[in-house]
């Protein structure tokens, strides 16, 4: 999978960044880890392409999970991991669940979440509130907490 990533990255003109292949790195040794950067650095594909390798459709279900606190930043980072998993036509249902999404989304998601959840830390908080919440979980490899700063010192 990684190959397969790196030669989509450089079909855009790209390459791994430093701090991209280290994050891969600890991923792959199952570390845990905090990645800090600027904006536009590349801290989304770091965490989301170290992961991609460990995810995928042989078990049902959440696996990876992106919590932010905006629910624009939701659609943003959708978009953003959206476009390999299309392009390399990966079979990876990705999703977002905030205070936005259709109650007919959410129902269905109440049955069988997609393999890739971005929410908020109030549509978690919900989601975990459900008698069901542990079978929901169950297969989770990953969270991802994207703008962590935004959530220090607040009640979310």
């Amino acid at each position: 999978m990684r190959s397969r990533l790196k030669a989509w990255m450089k079909g855009r003109g790209w390459k791994p960044l430093a701090h991209q292949l280290a994050m891969w790195e600890a991923v792959d040794k199952g570390e845990s880890g905090l990645l800090q950067m600027p904006t536009g650095a590349g801290k989304t594909y770091a965490a989301f392409f170290g992961l991609l390798a460990h995810i995928g459709k042989e078990e049902p279900g959440l696996q990876l999970l992106y919590i932010t606190p905006l629910r624009a930043l939701t659609r943003d980072l959708e978009k953003s991991i959206r476009l390999p998993v299309e392009e390399m036509e990966l079979p990876l249902l990705i999703e977002t669940r905030t205070g936005d999404t259709k109650a007919s989304v959410r129902a269905k998601q109440r049955k069988r979440l997609p393999h890739v959840l971005l929410t908020t830390p109030e549509s978690l908080a919900l989601l975990l509130s459900y008698s069901d919440s542990a079978e929901l979980f169950k297969n989770l490899k990953a969270v991802v907490v994207d703008e962590w700063h935004e959530l220090m010192g607040s009640k979310r």
